[in-house]
């Protein structure tokens, strides 16, 4: 089954024709994470300064953060903690540590952040509207799917948490994949699901879900904006939506119209 999905803005609709899945990013797209996310790379950056004081500042830049915010399109908000942790090694190098030595520095820090951070679901409840409008998907037969750039564990506790596993077909994170934009995990989401990227959509908050869209040759990235208090510009999306009620679904009858 496929249907038409419908971004209402305000120049105009933007139609995605023909479509049967659609692959959601996790966080700032179905989890509220900005806190979260702005409060973990501020202590992991506490963590590697208690080893070396003077690189506080600069990981925190590096990380796309500052004291009072962190930036929607910066390191901790859109990379892997796999990225972030080798941010943090390579500033821990230039520093002076060796390479292996540095490694080994930053998965401690990184370990004692999410400890006292973890659980992580409870941090990051479901975003307004996004439970309905993933109602509407799956009533309307799509298949849906999460890739985040989250760990798989993390990804699957959210689902689990609040009780969102049965709108999935799959899920998975960056752990068992390389990271978006690769296309790779599309493709294997796609593959899962047997339906192909021609056929899909995704909707996500970065630029790298745009990407990663285009790479694998979906039919289209949604952008959206709604889980970030300073909101993201999106280059690579098809178009970006504020809110979830601007995704419609076109009803079967009216489909060739």
């Amino acid at each position: 089954m496929s249907v038409t999905l419908l971004c209402q803005l305000p120049k105009g609709t933007v139609r995605f024709s023909n479509i049967a899945a659609v692959v959601f990013d996790k966080d700032g797209t179905l989890a509220n994470s900005a806190s979260y996310l702005h409060q973990l790379a501020l202590e992991r950056a506490r963590q590697v300064a208690a080893i070396a004081p003077d690189l506080e500042a600069p990981l925190l830049r590096s990380f796309g953060s500052s004291a009072h915010q962190i930036q929607p399109q910066g390191l901790q908000a859109v990379g892997s903690r796999y990225e972030n942790l080798i941010a943090a090694a390579a500033h821990l190098a230039s520093y002076g540590y060796g390479w292996i030595a540095a490694r080994e520095i930053a998965e401690q820090a990184f370990a004692e952040a999410d400890r006292r951070f973890s659980p992580k679901a409870p941090f990051t409840p479901p975003l307004p509207g996004v439970i309905d409008l993933l109602q509407r998907l799956k009533t309307a037969g799509l298949a849906l799917a999460v890739l985040s750039g989250d760990r798989t564990e993390e990804v699957q506790a959210f689902l689990a948490t609040y009780q969102l596993a049965h709108f999935f077909r799959s899920a998975m994170g960056s752990d068992r994949l390389p990271a978006k934009p690769d296309p790779t995990p599309l493709k294997k989401i796609c593959a899962e699901l047997a339906i192909p990227p021609a056929q899909t959509v995704v909707i996500g908050d970065a630029d790298a879900d745009g990407l990663m869209a285009q790479r694998a040759r979906a039919a289209g990235c949604i952008g959206v904006t709604w889980g970030w208090p300073q909101p993201p510009s999106l280059q690579y999306c098809t178009c970006t939506v504020n809110e979830p009620t601007q995704i419609q679904i076109l009803p079967a009858d009216q489909q060739g119209t």
